[in-house]
């Protein structure tokens, strides 16, 4: 949903703060595709990112943990690899 911003509004907040966004989708299946980092990241930081986004999904969802059926992770070309 756009935001209305005013023509003298200092605009650096929000481009920071939506820098710092992930956006996660759903349109009418029950999958939900996101980016959670690259391969040039220590696995640490990426593990890190991957629980925020799980964390994050849980609080929005009903029943939290029980929707979720499973996590997967995978690069651009390779497969996929089941972690819940």
């Amino acid at each position: 949903m756009p935001k209305p911003v005013p023509p003298n509004a200092d605009v650096s907040g929000m481009v920071n703060n939506l820098r710092k966004t992930v956006k996660v989708r759903s349109k009418n299946t029950v999958t939900f595709h996101t980016i959670a980092g690259n391969t040039d990241m220590p696995k640490e930081h990426l593990a890190e990112n991957i629980d925020t986004i799980v964390k994050r999904i849980e609080g929005v969802l009903e029943r939290g943990r029980q929707n979720i059926g499973s996590v997967y992770i995978k690069t651009t070309m390779g497969p996929a690899i089941k972690i819940l």
